[in-house]
């Protein structure tokens, strides 16, 4: 039952996330009051875009088209698991436009708390940025590629 509303889970995590980004940028709003509609606007949009791919996964499982969370590992199953990984990877584009070419590394430079990074340097941003980018590409291609088979919770249980 867990598993099937792993989802859910990951909702709650992107929003406390949300939240805790909230929190720690209090003091600089009630230091500088003009920065408060860009934490709420940066917060709002981590909101949205952070649970995109976890509301398609939710779809999935609930029409009972994707069996788990597992079964997103792989992009041969079906559908939602192939909408799952576009919406990442267009998250992936928009992230990217708006770092390098929209002025976001230097908007969330402009709102510290956002980003635990002990430098203040845009490019800092955008080398953090690319590192888990290529990161989650490297990802991608594994599942795409088929390195990682789907288990069913049953058969992990027996293996171990």
């Amino acid at each position: 039952m867990i598993f099937r509303h792993a989802w859910l889970i990951f909702v709650v995590v992107t929003c406390l996330n949300g939240a805790s980004w909230w929190y720690k940028g209090r003091r600089e709003m009630a230091e500088n009051p003009d920065l408060k509609p860009g934490y709420r606007r940066l917060v709002w949009w981590w909101l949205i875009c952070g649970n995109m791919p976890w509301l398609v996964m939710g779809a999935g499982i609930l029409s009972g088209s994707v069996p788990s969370p597992w079964h997103y590992f792989s992009p041969r199953n079906g559908p939602f698991v192939i909408a799952f990984y576009i919406t990442v990877v267009a998250l992936w584009i928009a992230a990217f436009h708006w770092l390098f070419f929209r002025g976001g590394a230097e908007d969330l430079v402009t709102h510290p708390g956002l980003l635990n990074l002990r430098t203040q340097s845009p490019r800092a941003v955008k080398g953090l940025f690319l590192v888990a980018l290529a990161g989650g590409v490297a990802g991608l291609l594994m599942m795409i590629l088929g390195a990682f088979p789907v288990v069913s919770l049953p058969e992990m249980i027996q293996k171990h």
